[in-house]
């Protein structure tokens, strides 16, 4: 058996949006779709429209794909997120220049610091989520969109 990568990391939030915005802030991240679950299953938001534009045609963006190189970042929305959930961290292979920002902007953006070492930062963002960068040793993520892989488009 062999695990070539990681296709993703999918973590449970109320707020998507604010999520969306704060990991696009923390990670450099881009909006790889965003998707809302309809009676025929999951539609993708066109290229080009915004949350604004779903909210006024009565959408309710439930999940976003976020990404920057091989890293990709779901946002599921919940009604509540348990206080203790199964996921105990993410662990982050990065390179020195990454690992500086994250360094500097964690705590900037509202983050607990947990640890501080030479090779690894531990830290705890607004939404519950421990993060795990490290100096020590995916492909095109929009292909994950359900709903542009079946060409099922939101009407906006």
């Amino acid at each position: 058996m062999a695990i070539h990568s990681v296709t993703h990391i999918a973590l449970r939030v109320q707020d998507v949006r604010a999520a969306e915005a704060f990991y696009c802030e923390l990670f450099d991240l881009t909006v790889a779709w965003r998707e809302a679950e309809t009676a025929d299953g999951w539609r993708t938001l066109p290229e080009g429209k915004s949350w604004d534009d779903a909210l006024t045609a009565g959408i309710d963006l439930q999940l976003v794909m976020l990404h920057n190189d091989g890293f990709a970042l779901a946002l599921e929305a919940v009604q509540a997120v348990q206080a203790q959930g199964t996921l105990s961290h993410l662990g982050l292979h990065v390179d020195q220049s990454t690992f500086d920002v994250l360094q500097r902007r964690a705590p900037l953006l509202g983050c607990s610091m947990v640890t501080v070492q030479h090779r690894t930062i531990v830290f705890d963002d607004p939404f519950g989520v421990r993060w795990e960068p490290t100096l020590t040793t995916f492909a095109d993520p929009r292909q994950l969109s359900s709903g542009a892989r079946y060409g099922h488009w939101l009407q906006v």
